[in-house]
């Protein structure tokens, strides 16, 4: 139950940010509100998503700071292609309720990177990770920032989404394609072959394959990479034309006009439907730089997440009381996959892992204010080391902090420090005796990936 002072704060709350009601809503419409939440959950399950959104819709009525049905109302629009209204929700969602702001920024970002602002989602999904450095907030962020060229960005968060989950296949995929954009054809064949293995209903990994070994004059293994694409994909014109410019390297000059002529076939086919769109050039011989620009290039991935896992998880959180509800707010959320207003199955869900050593022992919310090694232990590191990032939430710290030191191979270490109540986990990598040293590697991360990097004195934390 609610009590007394609960409901003076929320008549307070209503007041500042719903002028025009005098009162917060009785527990009755509450009770309505979480049945309609619950509905809402059900019909997104069975994908009815604007059914769903009407069912969010009355439990906000009811209760209109009810972050939660905000949020979700915003995860079913993506799912309908409503993005404009989708970022509206969460933008609401972050305002009434700092506990889902991981999620309504991871999916904000989501929703920017269908509408290609890109910029605002990268933005959004940097909030996510400082938040909650989970993997497929990497993984989304890599894509924006391979859609914007960045391709050194882009790669660094495709590593970093590798090391947290090594069996996320998808961005070994993505990692591929900006090394064939980088023109570093080898590097990029080790990944899309891992790509072909362990998604081998996936088109592009064979397409983006076919193209490397192409760059590479290997035409024949390249013209078998894109048989296979095709034959997944028979209305994927990108390859047909790749598979005419290996065809031509071998000297199969009729084979391949009949290719370009397939291309232009399904190319008109598809003229006038809502596909994702993809490269319309395919890569002669050894020119990369002739490719389709980069914002054109959305490859599917076969194991993209729906909403199935995230519905279920609000759905086994809602009948819970809104004082657990805010104590333990968080479904599981996942990458997903918005095609011609459609969802790909699921595959797997987000990985929620506690942060503990190998002997399971410990973890990070029961360490008191001090700094740390990536085992756990209080340091007394001296010197100079560079503040990457500070996280509210525990979620795959370690892992982070272990593949940061494993990229750098610098040590790292995490401080912690509590203010105002609050707790933050801040991420310190390297230690070094000199400033300049310092400053060198400051200056080093700030033109990759940590830009508002800076340096502390370990002495003064």
């Amino acid at each position: 139950m609610i009590s007394r002072f609960s409901l003076s704060f929320l008549t307070l709350l209503f007041g500042l940010v719903y002028p025009g009601i005098a009162q917060p809503p009785t527990l009755e419409k509450m009770e309505q509100a979480r049945v309609h939440f619950g509905n809402g959950v059900r019909l997104g399950i069975e994908k009815e998503f604007q059914q769903a959104v009407a069912e969010f819709d009355k439990a906000i009525e009811l209760n209109p700071l009810y972050a939660e049905a905000f949020l979700y109302k915003g995860i079913a629009r993506i799912e309908l292609g409503d993005f404009e209204k989708a970022i509206r929700d969460f933008t609401i969602t972050i305002e009434l309720d700092p506990a889902f702001s991981d999620q309504a920024h991871y999916f904000r970002g989501l929703a920017r990177y269908y509408k290609d602002e890109l910029v605002e989602a990268i933005d959004d999904f940097t909030v996510a990770i400082r938040m909650n450095p989970d993997y497929v907030a990497f993984y989304q962020r890599g894509k924006a920032n391979l859609k914007l060229r960045e391709f050194r960005r882009s790669i660094n968060d495709f590593e970093i989404a590798i090391r947290l989950n090594p069996d996320f296949y998808e961005a070994y995929l993505y990692r591929g394609i900006n090394l064939y954009f980088l023109e570093e054809y080898e590097y990029a064949i080790e990944d899309l072959e891992i790509a072909k293995r362990r998604l081998p209903n996936n088109p592009d990994a064979f397409y983006y394959s076919g193209l490397a070994r192409t760059a590479i004059q290997n035409s024949y293994v390249a013209i078998e990479d894109l048989n296979r694409a095709i034959e997944l994909d028979p209305a994927y014109a990108p390859a047909y034309e790749a598979r005419a410019a290996a065809r031509a390297n071998t000297g199969d000059r009729e084979l391949a006009h009949r290719d370009r002529a397939l291309a232009a076939q399904q190319q008109q086919a598809q003229t006038n439907q809502a596909t994702a769109p993809r490269p319309t050039t395919a890569q002669p011989q050894n020119t990369a730089q002739e490719t389709a620009p980069v914002q054109d290039i959305a490859p599917r991935t076969s194991t993209e997440i729906n909403f199935a896992e995230l519905f279920s998880a609000g759905r086994s959180q809602q009948t819970q009381p809104e004082e657990d509800t805010e104590a333990e707010p968080q479904p599981t959320f996942a990458p997903i996959a918005v095609v011609a207003g459609a969802s790909t199955p699921a595959a797997s869900a987000r990985q929620e892992t506690s942060a503990a050593p190998a002997g399971g022992t410990v973890s990070l919310t029961r360490l008191s204010s001090d700094t740390y090694s990536t085992q756990l232990d209080q340091v007394r590191p001296a010197g100079f080391g560079v503040q990457v990032a500070s996280y509210s939430n525990t979620d795959n710290l370690l892992s982070l902090a272990n593949a940061y030191k494993e990229k750098y191979n610098q040590p790292v270490f995490i401080n912690i420090s509590a203010t105002n109540g609050r707790t933050l986990y801040k991420l310190i990598v390297g230690s070094f005796a000199a400033r300049g040293q310092a400053e060198n590697f400051r200056d080093e991360l700030r033109r990759g990936d940590f830009p508002d990097s800076f340096l502390v004195v370990f002495d003064n934390l």
